[in-house]
């Protein structure tokens, strides 16, 4: 397994209108990547069960280790499948959604992959 940390500018947030991600551009963190290959699929299950516990593992020790991660979304690209819309825009959910429905009430993009609202 590979980590790796994503170095991005401390003005990545200062370009642009306001916008749905990240809900809070208070603070910057870095989104962590960890990266893990295996060739068998009858294994797919039990690794997306090790990634999660890992990412939850992370995050309570980084939260019983003092550090304040209220206002860190989840970074999109990173996601695990399964991570709730909610961590990834907080707030702006709703609007998102209410922005789906009016712009794709036949739910087209629903049939691409990526995260359904």
């Amino acid at each position: 397994m590979v980590s790796l940390l994503e170095p991005f500018d401390h003005g990545i947030y200062s370009h642009g209108s306001p916008s749905a991600y990240p809900p809070d551009r208070s603070r910057l963190f870095f989104p962590s990547d960890f990266s893990v290959t295996w060739s068998d699929p009858s294994v797919d299950g039990q690794i997306a069960d090790a990634l999660s516990d890992g990412a939850k593992t992370i995050r309570e020790v980084a939260l019983a280790d003092g550090q304040d991660l209220s206002p860190a979304a989840m970074y999109v690209n990173f996601a695990l499948f399964d991570t709730p819309l909610e961590a990834i825009y907080g707030e702006n959910l709703p609007r998102l959604r209410t922005i789906k429905a009016k712009i794709d009430p036949e739910r087209v993009m629903d049939l691409a992959g990526g995260w359904k609202f």
